[in-house]
């Protein structure tokens, strides 16, 4: 029976040899083997190199419990999307569940942690879902919390029952970080939407210049710092200026208002390419996925230890965006940050190698 299943009801599976797996990263990996996945496990030799591989890219990415939870959960999503019908997606599913059931509690017992079995709720009583205490947060999991330590990978157990009140205050703040203070909201763009970038230049030698700031044949550097409403409009205008392209390469983009100026270059027909920090890229309110699967604006992330710590961006090849400022409401609204504005040329020019480079590595 198996084998009139596989012959009338399912497509040829792809072939796969070892050059195709030489250099693959971790999420050409995956999709480029789950389709082959018969081939693979039928061939001893070719099951050696793929699993070699496969424990290099694996071991080149962060084992916190946080990341490790992604990493499996990308290893089964490649496989769900190999699968020819429903009944196998679903199986997928819910073994994924069990399996980061069984992960989650197998970090919380190496943390030192007692697991207590879940008390079932009376019929007659509300349904109240209470916090397992099994999630772990990187430190840096947010920007505005990001504490650069010695320590890879360092984690930080839910809070104990001593300690819910301050969690209250944390998830509180963290939701506050989001908000738009009053005197902030309004803000808009000193330069239009596609004017380019002889707009830029006019505006930031013309307007905003000064001594300290124009340099000879019209290139200039001009310094902004933050929590500043002027600051930001001067950032945001740059990226409103875009007719062509908007390299951006930053740690954490949260804030959504940055996300909507992307969007409306995006219609203008923009080009626009986005890498982030892959942590940070899959935290509550991170929006370059969105913007991938709403707007096809892609993006990649690194699969390191370390941090993807860049904050730059590019804009039609002629203006270039640096500093400490990451794209969320926190270093926006209340963080000590900075960035400066420049068409210096070689700077232009080092800062798009750089790019490039991490985009083809990634």
């Amino acid at each position: 029976m198996n084998v009139l299943y596989e012959l009338f009801c399912m497509g040829t599976a792809p072939s796969i040899s070892e050059s195709e797996i030489k250099n693959a990263n971790f999420q050409q990996l995956l999709s480029k083997t789950m389709p082959s996945a018969k081939q693979i496990i039928n061939d001893d030799h070719l099951k050696q190199s793929v699993t070699a591989r496969m424990k290099t890219v694996v071991g080149s990415k962060s084992h916190s419990a946080s990341n490790t939870i992604r990493t499996v959960a990308s290893m089964f999503d490649a496989a769900s999307q190999a699968c020819e019908f429903d009944r196998e997606r679903c199986m997928l599913e819910w073994l994924q569940t069990c399996v980061t059931t069984a992960v989650e509690m197998a970090f919380a017992e190496a943390n030192g942690e007692t697991i207590k079995p879940q008390k079932q709720p009376d019929p007659e009583e509300p349904f109240v879902v209470e916090e397992r205490g099994l999630r772990y947060d990187r430190i840096g999991a947010s920007d505005d919390e990001y504490v650069p330590s010695g320590e890879e990978d360092a984690v930080v157990p839910a809070a104990s029952s001593k300690k819910k009140q301050n969690g209250r205050k944390k998830k509180k703040k963290e939701e506050e970080d989001q908000l738009v203070p009053e005197e902030a909201k309004g803000a808009s763009a000193f330069i239009s939407q596609g004017a380019g970038s002889k707009a830029v230049v006019k505006y930031f030698t013309q307007q905003q210049g000064g001594p300290s700031s124009i340099l000879k044949d019209g290139y200039y550097a001009r310094s902004y710092f933050f929590p500043s409403k002027d600051s930001f409009n001067s950032f945001i205008s740059v990226l409103n200026s875009a007719k062509k392209t908007i390299d951006v390469c930053v740690f954490a983009m949260t804030d959504d208002d940055v996300a909507d100026a992307l969007i409306n270059a995006k219609n203008r027909n923009v080009t626009i390419r986005i890498i982030n920090d892959n942590q940070q890229a899959a935290g509550k309110g991170a929006d370059a996925a969105r913007l991938q699967a709403d707007h096809g604006i892609p993006y990649k992330t690194d699969n390191t230890t370390g941090y993807m710590h860049n904050k730059f961006a590019i804009v039609d090849g002629a203006t270039l965006i640096n500093g400490s400022f990451n794209w969320s409401k926190g270093a926006r609204f209340k963080n000590r940050e900075n960035i400066i504005i420049t068409n210096i040329p070689e700077c232009l020019k080092e800062f798009q190698k750089q790019f490039d480079s991490l985009w083809a590595e990634f």
